[in-house]
């Protein structure tokens, strides 16, 4: 019995750029997404985060999120910076994965930028400034799944992009 695996896609900068808006869009509409560590046994841990867009001047794909400085997620970050970042859109037709490199930032400055003040007033005095810290991701690597766009059967395969030096995006291949 003989099978065939489908031909693999030749994409060009436009089809990339189609990748790229589709990515961003289903992005915007999910404020919440899953974040995916290595744990310290070898394993991976994942747990919902809010994510957000990178500081003012930031690539547009860097993401930041709020953590608290003990939680585990740090420390399984600062042991294996590498992380995936997932978004589940909705419709359930749109599935995004970031993935890039974890900067762990514990200035309160920054923080307060991400702070909402009205989150004071739910805990006690000083608490943000003394546990809140951000994560920041720089992406170098997007996996896009988006029924219309990623070649069917819808799921089967992978499209992968990654950042190339010059900031620019290119289809790797999945075999």
């Amino acid at each position: 019995m003989s099978t065939t695996m489908p031909a693999t896609p030749k994409l060009t900068e436009t089809d990339i750029l189609q990748f790229l808006d589709a990515a961003r869009e289903t992005i915007a509409a999910v404020p919440v997404c899953w974040l995916a560590t290595r744990s310290l046994e070898g394993g991976t841990n994942a747990r919902a985060v809010s994510s957000s867009v990178g500081p003012p001047g930031s690539d547009e794909w860097t993401r930041r999120f709020l953590v608290r400085r003990s939680s585990r997620k740090v420390t399984e970050m600062r042991a294996a910076p590498l992380v995936t970042l997932a978004f589940q859109h909705p419709s359930g037709d749109r599935y995004i994965a970031l993935g890039g490199r974890a900067t762990i930032s514990e200035d309160v400055a920054e923080m307060r930028t991400m702070w909402s003040g009205d989150l004071d007033a739910h805990f006690p005095p000083g608490f943000a400034d003394a546990n809140m810290i951000v994560i920041q991701v720089d992406v170098d690597r997007i996996e896009i799944h988006v029924r219309g766009l990623t070649p069917e059967p819808f799921g089967a395969g992978r499209t992968l992009l990654e950042r190339q030096p010059g900031g620019s995006w290119r289809f790797i291949p999945a075999w």
